[in-house]
């Protein structure tokens, strides 16, 4: 026994390993003696282990979604009834973008207008912030601050924080300026054209007012792209609504229509594609309506939820398999990460590599 080491030790610490596959990837990061090419450094993150191979493996599966994309789509008997020119999709796979207010409020509304502009998208989902932010913007600017500061001190100088960002409060009242004549046009037209308002359309209609290139819902109302938003009520845009009532009241807004036009958006696609940056209604709305159709083919989750709490937010992939939101031979992929830090990265490197073949025949005025 002086002369060996415990059997047991070393048993434990030199157990023999079993072979992995052969195309089991080897962890090895980007070498910077290479020189500073950024691209092959996005490239190297999927074997570098750790959230970076959770990127790169999103950066996969979104490219997969716009090559599944760019494949033409016939039109399939048994869609009577459906205007097949909103509802079946004339690409190969139907991309859902859903993300949260802070990401508008944020500078991650430039790389979704980038999406929308160029047509990069069908359907997106967002909050009351993530509408309203946009159109606040084109009014008035939001400003980098920090997340220490004085909650009592900002609200007495009329400064509103987001997170380090802040919003001076003449910006909601410019927004309301703004939004006022429109609401009162809304219920002129309901009362004398007998027109339908849905959150959707309301979208559309203040995104065509914005006549704004710097908006993303001016482009989407350009490029008809629906935008959903099942909570729009739950921001500035619901307190508008709100003082509105007093002033005018009557205005009606129809959940129920769009919600037959999410889901058919899905339920009559080839594929489907989600990404979903963020987590409450706007994952779950996209995820649900996937539901219809048996589970989206591909998605991609970006936020940092933890799943401990049994949150939607904060759920795995995984878990949406169980409720047939994805699809079971999906590969789908979660990423735990700050958006703001990672989704350019993510456009960088999958649309915006890809424009030339996703904007090809595709005018924007």
């Amino acid at each position: 026994m002086a002369d060996h080491a415990p059997s047991v030790a070393l048993d434990a610490v030199l157990k023999p390993s079993c072979d992995l596959p052969e195309d089991t990837l080897k962890i090895r990061g980007y070498d910077f003696n290479q020189g500073v090419d950024l691209q092959a450094v996005l490239k190297s993150y999927i074997t570098t282990g750790f959230q970076a191979s959770s990127l790169g493996l999103a950066i996969e599966e979104i490219n997969l979604m716009i090559e599944k994309r760019l494949e033409p789509v016939e039109e399939d008997e048994g869609t009577e009834g459906i205007q097949l020119d909103e509802y079946h999709s004339k690409s190969g796979c139907t991309i859902f973008l859903g993300y949260t207010s802070n990401l508008i409020s944020s500078g991650i509304r430039e790389s979704i207008r980038y999406l929308v502009e160029h047509k990069m998208v069908d359907v997106i989902v967002s909050t009351a912030g993530g509408i309203e932010e946009d159109f606040i913007k084109c009014l008035g600017h939001t400003y980098l601050g920090e997340f220490n500061m004085s909650g009592k001190e900002l609200r007495m100088r009329g400064i509103n924080r987001l997170g380090n960002l802040l919003v001076p409060n003449d910006n909601y009242c410019k927004f309301e300026d703004w939004v006022m004549p429109i609401l009162d046009q809304m219920v002129l037209e309901q009362s004398t054209e007998g027109t339908h308002w849905t959150p959707s359309k309301m979208i559309h209609r203040l995104g065509k007012e914005i006549n704004n290139p710097d908006s993303v819902y001016y482009w989407a109302y350009k490029n008809n792209i629906p935008v959903f938003s099942p909570a729009l009520t739950d921001g500035s845009l619901g307190d508008m609504i709100y003082f509105h009532s007093y002033k005018n009241p009557g205005l009606v807004l129809d959940i129920v229509e769009d919600i037959r036009r999410i889901n058919s958006h899905s339920v009559f696609a080839k594929r489907t594609g989600m990404i979903i940056l963020g987590g409450g209604v706007v994952k779950h709305h996209i995820c649900n309506a996937n539901l219809m159709r048996n589970g989206a083919d591909h998605a991609v989750f970006v936020n940092t939820g933890q799943e401990f709490d049994g949150s939607d937010s904060g759920a795995r992939p995984d878990e949406a398999v169980s409720w047939g939101k994805v699809k079971m031979d999906a590969k789908p992929v979660k990423v735990y990460a700050d958006v703001s830090l990672v989704f350019p990265l993510i456009v960088a490197q999958t649309f915006a590599l890809h424009a030339d073949k996703l904007t090809a025949g595709k005018k924007t005025d």
